[in-house]
């Protein structure tokens, strides 16, 4: 007789506790390809990790009437290469012309991705067999403000991961 009172009142109790964010606190926050392409906009300009007396430099610039983001890895350097993402209908998608010759491509995964992780998986590439030769086969890029970001790109040799590199980057100032 207990349980049969007390369960109209758990019910409510569990409605109104999901109704506040309570129940989902585990769920991280979606992201639409939309979206995560203006969380990248907010990137454009100079970033470096510095370690020791080395720069590392990446730089993001918008193109073709802002429709695509240039992600430059090492400007102006022998090892230069580029991401470029672009919004394709409802997905967010990225092609990486690497310095090995190959140019794995990657799709947003939105399931995955928040305001704060950008999670992008692969999607296929050219100049490489997935199965047997290296090439960048998964990232996240993690936006923790303003002036701080974190890149972490899987390497992928014999179809298994071999590494990831991560970049700790803070935004250069004009």
């Amino acid at each position: 007789m207990v349980v049969r009172r007390f369960l109209p009142i758990a019910s409510a109790i569990l409605v109104l506790a999901s109704a506040s964010g309570f129940a989902v606190a585990d769920e991280p926050s979606k992201l639409d390809a939309p979206a995560a392409f203006e969380r990248l906009k907010s990137l454009v300009g100079t970033w470096e990790q510095r370690e020791g007396e080395n720069v590392y430099v990446i730089t993001y610039r918008l193109t073709a009437n802002g429709s695509a983001i240039v992600e430059t890895y090492g400007p102006g350097t022998s090892f230069e290469m580029l991401t470029v993402y672009h919004l394709d209908g409802d997905q967010l998608r990225a092609t990486h012309y690497c310095a090995a010759g190959n140019q794995p491509r990657l799709v947003l995964d939105q399931k995955a991705s928040s305001p704060e992780a950008l999670v992008f998986a692969f999607d296929g590439g050219t100049n490489f067999d997935p199965a047997t030769d290296m090439h960048m086969h998964d990232g996240r890029i993690l936006l923790h403000d303003a002036d701080s970001i974190t890149g972490e790109w899987t390497g992928y040799m014999d179809g298994k991961p071999s590494g990831t590199h991560s970049f700790v980057l803070s935004r250069v100032k004009d």
